[in-house]
């Protein structure tokens, strides 16, 4: 896969957070801010310009006299304005499982800038690569607020960094950044950092996400009820290949474990059965490819995540090659 290049874009779903807040607060948000309403594309993968982003922010601070905005709107986050990625997190076995999916699809939520972990045997960062494009400090300020917000939503138990970094002057108030962090916090650092216990990582989450599972489930068993028969073996695959997806791409070394089986094993049993692990794959994508297409509420860059793409362009590509169409060409169909 070639090196990644960022679109400096936020999406509209989580920009919607400050059009709520100031709503809430009694303020007609598109007179304050001067833009309509910001609604999802449905056909592209849309977004809005982080460095609007941050104007929209300084806006809405100064209107409100709110130097604290981003601590306050990022207690207000919600699964909902990630996106279906919201989901995926809610839907994670653990803290662990959940900043693996973050990290892995973090484009949908914040393509900026990479996100960069760094792990030790105590403690892991979580850190922004800025040295290629620089974002404003409150966009850093409600990004760390929403992470830490977030995963006090998912997690059963106290969840609190061991210390945060901001680049950005000290303000006159920091102690209420410190009462809402739960930590020490440092500004006029070299990094925007996070960091944080590596136990916590291991912390179960409060609940699965039932919209997920069942949005999964039912395109999986919609899958399973069209595909002809085949040899139970094969059939075992393709069911857990379809619930493993949204986890990123299935190995056959994943799934053989699951089978209780090498993956040699494997092969070799698939291979009786006239087919492969590659082709079941591939078809498994493009029978659930082809049922999400038909679903309006998901954005083509939503349905690449789901079938475990990392690049929208990857399914688009693969897609073509299944179909010799592109995705959104049979979905305008």
């Amino acid at each position: 896969m070639g090196q990644q290049i960022y679109r400096h874009v936020v999406p509209e779903t989580y920009v919607q957070l400050l059009y709520e807040y100031l709503d809430a607060k009694g303020y007609a948000p598109e007179t304050l801010l001067g833009e309509p309403w910001p609604e999802p594309d449905l056909q592209n993968i849309g977004g809005i310009d982080v460095a609007y982003w941050n104007c929209m922010l300084e806006k809405a601070a100064d209107k409100l006299e709110d130097p604290l905005l981003g601590i306050h709107l990022g207690q207000t986050i919600t699964a909902r304005h990630l996106g279906v990625l919201g989901s995926v997190l809610l839907a994670s076995e653990n803290l662990g499982a959940a900043l693996k999916h973050l990290n892995h699809y973090l484009r949908l939520i914040f393509d900026v800038v990479p996100m960069v972990l760094r792990p030790s045997d105590r403690w892991i960062d979580i850190t922004w690569d800025e040295s290629d494009y620089e974002t404003g400090w409150l966009v850093n300020v409600t990004g760390q607020a929403v992470m830490v917000q977030f995963c006090r939503t998912l997690v059963r138990g106290l969840v609190n960094p061991i210390f945060v970094h901001f680049k950005h002057a000290r303000p006159a108030d920091a102690s209420a950044y410190e009462a809402f962090f739960g930590c020490p916090v440092l500004f006029e650092q070299p990094d925007v950092i996070l960091r944080f216990d590596l136990e916590l990582l291991s912390m179960p989450l409060k609940s699965p996400d039932p919209a997920l599972i069942a949005l999964l489930e039912q395109h999986a068993d919609r899958l399973l009820a069209q595909l002809p028969q085949q040899q139970e073996i094969v059939e075992q695959v393709r069911k857990l290949i379809a619930r493993a997806l949204h986890d990123g791409e299935p190995d056959i070394e994943r799934i053989s474990t699951q089978l209780y089986c090498s993956s040699r094993t494997l092969q070799r049993r698939l291979r009786e059965a006239d087919t492969n692990f590659r082709r079941e794959l591939n078809l498994v994508r493009y029978e659930l490819a082809s049922s999400y297409l038909k679903d309006p509420r998901l954005q083509i860059m939503e349905i690449a995540m789901l079938l475990g793409y990392s690049e929208h362009s990857a399914f688009t590509r693969a897609f073509k090659d299944w179909s010799g169409h592109t995705p959104q060409q049979v979905r305008d169909r």
